[in-house]
């Protein structure tokens, strides 16, 4: 009986140590450079600066962050510019979601999911899926530049900036 008992306990206290082991990794939520096509034609992005940044409070989400597993990268409308002449515009890296499905942006650093300020959703990012799709139909090119996606939910803290 006390071999049992013995079991029993090990297998309860393992459990959550198991559960706690399935989180899968993610860079969600993890600094990144924003980048940009090479304008010289290079094969290799080169940094976004901060002056390159639109003015306003609007959300900024670029592809090709080689820091992030999905290679997108966002600055939502939250941040500050630093006012430092030729800073590297920054965000977190962050992936394509689909809205309304429980934990679908599981942050890198756990303690961020209970922070209002650092959590992370699935919102629109970019234009509404109708008008991506149009232009992903009449030009390819472009669909290309905005990541070849025709969903503009991505995980993002903030709130929707109203694109």
């Amino acid at each position: 009986m006390p071999v049992r008992r013995s079991l029993v306990a090990a297998l309860l206290l393992g459990v959550p140590l198991f559960f706690n082991a399935c989180r899968v990794a993610t860079d969600l939520g993890l600094p990144c450079q924003l980048v940009k096509k090479n304008p010289d034609g290079g094969t290799t992005s080169v940094p976004i600066l901060e002056s390159d940044l639109p003015g306003g409070n609007k959300d900024f989400i670029s592809f090709g962050a080689t820091e992030c597993e999905d290679l997108v990268c966002v600055r939502d409308a939250n941040v500050p510019k630093t006012g430092v002449p030729g800073a590297a515009a920054t965000g977190y890296c962050s992936r394509a979601c689909v809205p309304n499905v429980s934990g679908a942006c599981p942050a890198a650093n756990k303690s961020d999911d209970s922070n209002p300020d650092k959590r992370l959703t699935c919102r629109a990012l970019l234009l509404d899926e109708a008008t991506l799709g149009a232009i992903c139909t009449n030009d390819p090119s472009t669909c290309q530049k905005l990541g070849d996606t025709r969903s503009p939910y991505f995980c993002a803290r903030g709130v929707d900036a109203g694109m």
